[in-house]
């Protein structure tokens, strides 16, 4: 593994190293996309509004354990790439060990808050009269009783990719996302045990602590070789490990909590219309996910080499690889707008037959995801700056992308084009960020040229 990982970090040609990487992590995050989907697509046979909405209103839910996970295997991950990139694999060792166990208990903690808090948690949420019912079972099974599965889920694998094992980081992933979509059917269907709602959670549930269990085996199986550590005498407070896991991790996971307040906020604004506005809001956010989990894995997969290369001072390789893998991200994004555009219903229709939901869904499908480009561009353009140690500089473009501007405008476009005006906002910002994403990056090659004289990589956010 050691020979490999050197190889893809230091001498294979960009583009075949970016596909190294950043495919398994692709098609990982595409699994995973399929299985939410599919969470939506069969409950969505119900053909029960209701139902729809309740999965819809649960995912910034979902999202809060993907905020501890970016913390922890964003933040740990970064640092075990530029520790490996400055030949320092004990730092890796205990970053890891870190990372692990206080995720642990981080979740620990908050599922049990949600545990006794569940009903003021939903409603926070837009649940209501009609959906808090099922809301109740999804929220019991994914989140109180699934959060740490879920969890380690996603930060095993940011984990494991940092060292340039994105394939079996993959293969976990995957495992899970294909057994959620084999068990859908089987547990909401009238004709398997017509659990509804509460069968997506369980199906969830499983799929999730299988992938887990997949990639703790595949650590310790590795333990020779691999610079994971799962060993609780690894953990360590010393080398500034704290500090720099949660200066990078920080602004990953303040970026997917202020997505998940977003995500709120619309979901209680668009709620307030009808049951049917809200559950093609639903249906419509899963499908545009999907460029936006293609970019997403792009640029998780090529944040280990950018970091390694950043810590080696490779600055030449690094750039080269965050610029061709902008340039694809983009190519992706226009392609799936074209194919938005062109056939939304059909596509909307894949989820449910309610006419009222689809006619909502279809012009909602031609809205949101117009600014995909931009927003990807901006994707890349953070995690550069995620793997590069330049913590102030994500979290300004996070803080800007999410929450500074795009809750007022939520208000603002409501009260001016009601409901329809909730959905041009997110292309409104993607367009503005990316302005701002490129002027930081400026400054950063700027900077970066002033510190080529010194002896080792300069943290340049300190």
């Amino acid at each position: 593994m050691k020979k490999n990982r050197t190889e893809i970090f230091e001498t294979m040609p960009v583009p075949k190293a970016v596909m190294a990487m950043a495919i398994p992590t692709i098609i990982s995050q595409l699994i995973s996309l399929v299985y939410n989907l599919a969470d939506t697509f069969f409950v969505g046979q119900t053909n029960d509004p209701d139902q729809v909405a309740a999965v819809s209103l649960c995912f910034p839910a979902f999202m809060s354990l993907c905020i501890v996970s970016n913390l922890f295997g964003i933040g740990g991950g970064s640092l075990m790439s530029r520790s490996l990139g400055e030949k320092d694999p004990e730092k890796a060792k205990h970053t890891s060990a870190f990372s692990f166990y206080i995720s642990i208990g981080v979740i620990l903690i908050y599922s049990l808050t949600i545990a006794i808090f569940k009903k003021q948690f939903l409603y926070l949420l837009g649940a209501d009269e009609s959906t808090y019912r099922y809301a109740v079972d999804y929220i019991d099974y994914v989140l109180i009783l699934g959060g740490i599965p879920s969890m380690l889920n996603m930060l095993l694998a940011h984990l494991i990719r940092s060292e340039g094992g994105a394939k079996y980081a993959s293969i976990g992933m995957s495992i899970g996302g294909v057994l959620n979509i084999l068990l859908d059917p089987v547990f909401i269907l009238p004709w398997g045990l017509n659990m509804q709602t509460k069968g997506a959670a369980i199906a969830t549930l499983i799929s999730n602590t299988v992938a887990t269990l997949f990639l703790l085996i595949y650590i310790y199986r590795n333990r020779r070789t691999t610079v994971v550590s799962l060993d609780p005498r690894n953990i360590s407070f010393r080398q500034d490990i704290p500090r720099s896991v949660f200066v990078i991790g920080f602004p990953a996971s303040i970026q997917t909590a202020l997505s998940t307040v977003s995500n709120t906020v619309l979901n209680n604004l668009a709620s307030a219309y009808s049951a049917s506005a809200m559950a093609a809001l639903g249906i419509v956010k899963k499908i545009d996910m999907l460029p936006m989990n293609v970019t997403g894995g792009l640029s998780q997969g090529v944040m280990p080499l950018l970091g390694y290369n950043y810590a080696s001072k490779n600055h030449d390789r690094m750039h080269k690889v965050s610029k061709y893998s902008r340039t694809l991200a983009v190519i992706f994004s226009l392609s799936c707008i074209a194919l938005f555009e062109l056939i939304p219903g059909p596509i909307v229709s894949l989820f449910i037959k309610d006419p009222q939901t689809i006619a909502y869904a279809t012009d909602f499908l031609r809205i949101m995801p117009l600014a995909t480009p931009f927003m990807a561009m901006s994707f890349m353009i953070t995690s550069m700056f995620l793997a590069t140690d330049q913590g102030a500089k994500a979290m300004t473009l996070a803080i800007f992308r999410k929450g500074l501007i795009d809750v007022p405008l939520m208000y603002l476009m409501n009260s001016l084009l009601p409901l329809y005006g909730l959905l041009w906002v997110q292309p409104m910002v993607d367009v503005m960020s990316v302005g701002l994403a490129f002027a930081l990056y400026a400054s950063f090659k700027k900077q970066l040229k002033q510190q080529l004289a010194g002896s080792s990589p300069v943290s340049l956010d300190h």
